[in-house]
């Protein structure tokens, strides 16, 4: 399943797993606030509800579904990478991957970015690919992360929008501050 690997690809994959964790998207929230509440409420709402979906999902209806490990075991052509922790149930839908994705298409659409949004969807596949790589999913557990992450942001984000830019505008708390 993960039988290309190296020393280097188990570095970069360690890591850049850790885009996918809802401490990271926490930050980016924490961090539009200084610029802009509206989208720190937004992202925080896309946040929590794509990872009700995915959790939800991934404890309720396939709360069965087990992990690579769970289903290899110690089984030597699976791959385990020093450092990270080995799960052996819950592993449909990929939550890093849900997180990666709903990020990725709300940083898009709250900056417009028409060209350089591939190089967030890049990211965002890579954390999915990560994810498969480190043994902690499988490829389905990845694709459907990844539709929960894009399909959440697009409601939420549309259903959000224009109520929060009435409510708030630009301000943030820089903006305040000058005050």
């Amino acid at each position: 399943m993960n039988s290309r690997f190296s020393s280097m690809a188990d570095f970069f994959f360690r890591g850049i797993t850790g885009l996918g964790d809802g401490l990271f998207f926490a930050l980016i929230t924490l961090v539009l606030a200084i610029y802009r509440y509206r989208l720190a409420l937004m992202g925080l709402v896309i946040f929590l509800s794509s990872s009700l979906v995915a959790q939800g999902l991934k404890n309720t209806l396939f709360s069965g579904f087990k992990r690579p490990y769970g289903v290899f075991g110690d089984d030597s052509r699976l791959h385990l990478v020093e450092g990270v922790a080995v799960y052996v149930k819950n592993s449909f839908p990929s939550g890093h991957t849900t997180t990666a994705f709903a990020l990725a298409v709300f940083l898009v659409l709250a900056f417009g970015l028409k060209r350089s949004g591939w190089l967030l969807a890049l990211a965002a596949m890579l954390v999915g690919y990560s994810r498969v790589y480190l043994a902690q999913h499988f490829p389905v557990d990845v694709y459907f992360g990844s539709l929960i992450g894009v399909i959440t942001c697009l409601v939420m984000y549309s259903w959000l929008d224009q109520p929060l830019r009435s409510r708030f505008g630009d301000k943030g708390l820089m903006e305040n501050s000058k005050k």
